[in-house]
């Protein structure tokens, strides 16, 4: 497997078959058991989220009245729980607060860290990694170590390209970081720490092997939204998963189970381990009780994943009262639809479905395992019990066809959804679709290309251009419709919606009728790169 693109051999590195929970196995032990210290430790630790400007998340598509931006929440899980065992620990969410290089030098030096980490999907690696060279030119000394999704598919081809990066954790962080930052504050065997990728004296890079998944959930410390700006002046969740501006998103569960083929989880597994409903409830109390916070946004692949805990829920919402609002995200085959009149009683006012395709013969080649007729009957369920539905779709799929695109539109038309969004098929790192893309079209794998709004991936028998047209057709077909727009009327109660409509129609108009000025790494798309398998 070749690519024309910059030389790189595009494969994943020995991690992509680890991504199902059985395969690696699971961790029944308890936090006490591994021995950590609790006590207070010398040793600072920065965790920095890359600032990454929105261009490079929304490509060509002038998306600024509704962008969205999310506390970040891996970090934040990681800030709490070292905290919890005694390490000193500042968090530098460099996007939130439009920091820049030189911002994060002087951040380095007033601080004077012993290990800055940061963490990046694909298209921000580079940002992550001209972070982590920074510090080292203000603090050789310091130890710099990157997670999360990227490293975890790439982790040994990351630190190739970036000698700035000193280790990398593959998977899960939370019991992985703890672990190694336990051994360079007793300077022993850093190196033999699980799932660390790290370069010998002689530069020759290894991958430990990997940590297995952690089951008790409830463990870990809630998300330390203390560590961050404040959490509405610095961020806004999206106007389409939200009922207010005021509102925090939250992950209740990791893993899926599906087998879809463009999907990597390598981070959490296909797997399914989630918080108990006691867990939850009383997170989502502490949020209210702390910042005034009704409304929330689940982020879970599978946040209906289990029936008895999603009863549990419920129930406790319901049965005490509570004043909350949310919205969560499903499989059309896993909601139970006679859940659905008591997750509607219990505040859940929308469920975002992963719907991919209109086409069945593409819904088969995605190994969704679901039906259109499902998604037919799942949303007609889910909009008789008065929950919002939103579809989300995927375009330019491999074995494609212009019948496909059309199918797909043509669904999102005719059931009754209220909201729906489609993004550009991207053979993401560690996906089974990073390695076969090539021989469905043209593809081309640099890391600063993987932008779901944005095209790196054109099937046979396309054209970018067909792709963007089609793109606004959907567009155009979706929303330029009398019942959306009398549903969007019929919503308006307060100053905040009219606002919050307004966005929304300056964004739908800029997608479809404004071409604004490429950046550059959107322009080298237009360059045919093109893989050999």
């Amino acid at each position: 497997m070749s690519s024309l693109n910059a030389g790189f051999d595009v494969k994943r590195s020995g991690t992509g078959v680890l991504t199902i929970g059985k395969e690696i196995g699971y961790d029944e032990s308890h936090l006490d058991q591994y021995g950590f210290s609790m006590e207070k430790k010398n040793c600072r630790v920065m965790l920095i989220n890359p600032p990454v400007s929105f261009d490079v998340f929304y490509g060509e598509w002038d998306l600024s009245d509704v962008k969205s931006s999310s506390p970040p929440l891996g970090i934040l899980s990681l800030a709490s729980l070292i905290r919890k065992y005694g390490y000193e620990v500042d968090v530098v969410d460099a996007h939130a607060d439009g920091l820049n290089l030189d911002d994060l030098k002087k951040r380095v030096l007033t601080f004077k860290p012993h290990v800055v980490g940061t963490t990046a999907m694909t298209v921000m690696i580079e940002a992550a990694a001209e972070i982590l060279k920074a510090v080292k030119e203000v603090s050789p000394e310091v130890l710099t170590i990157a997670g999360g999704v990227h490293i975890t598919a790439e982790p040994t081809e990351t630190l190739r390209r970036y000698p700035y990066i000193d280790f990398g954790v593959i998977g899960e962080g939370e019991l992985a970081f703890l672990d190694f930052l336990d051994r360079v504050v007793r300077q022993k065997d850093i190196c033999e720490a699980e799932s660390l990728v790290w370069r010998d004296g002689d530069g020759k890079l290894h991958s430990n092997p990997r940590r297995r998944f952690f089951k008790s959930l409830d463990e870990f410390p809630p998300p330390a939204f203390d560590m961050v700006p404040n959490l509405f002046n610095h961020y806004r969740l999206s106007v389409f998963g939200t009922k207010k501006f005021k509102s925090v998103g939250l992950v209740s569960s990791r893993g899926c189970t599906g087998l879809c083929v463009y999907c990597d989880l390598g981070v959490v597994g296909r797997g399914y381990r989630y918080n108990s409903a006691e867990y939850l409830i009383n997170l989502m109390k502490d949020v209210y009780q702390r910042y005034d916070v009704t409304d929330f946004l689940f982020y879970d692949d599978l946040f209906v994943g289990s029936k008895p805990r999603l009863r549990k829920i419920c129930e406790i919402i319901i049965r005490e009262k509570l004043p909350f609002t949310w919205s969560c995200c499903a499989r059309v085959d896993f909601v139970h639809k006679d859940m659905m009149k008591l997750m509607k009683q219990a505040g859940c006012w929308m469920i975002e479905y992963g719907i991919e395709t209109g086409n069945q013969r593409i819904m088969d080649s995605m190994r969704k395992n679901v039906t259109v007729k499902q998604v037919e009957e799942t949303i007609k369920a889910t909009a008789d019990a008065g929950i919002i539905t939103k579809g989300n779709f995927i375009l330019a799929n491999p074995g494609e066809t212009h019948d496909s695109i059309m199918d797909s539109i043509n669904l999102a038309c005719r059931i009754p959804l209220n909201y729906a969004q489609h993004t550009f098929l991207q053979p993401l790192p560690g996906s089974e679709l990073y390695e076969t893309a090539g021989k469905y079209g043209t593809f081309d794998p640099a890391w600063d290309r993987f932008n779901t709004f944005s095209i790196n991936f054109i099937p046979h028998g396309f054209t970018r251009q067909q792709l963007i047209d089609y793109s606004k057709l959907f567009w155009r077909r979706f929303y330029l419709r009398p019942r959306i727009w009398f549903q969007e009327i019929k919503k308006i109660r307060r100053k905040e919606d009219i606002q919050r409509l307004w966005l929304a129609c300056k964004a739908f108009v800029k997608t479809v009728f404004y071409r604004r000025k490429l950046p550059q790494f959107v322009l080298r798309q237009r360059t045919p790169v093109s893989l050999v398998h």
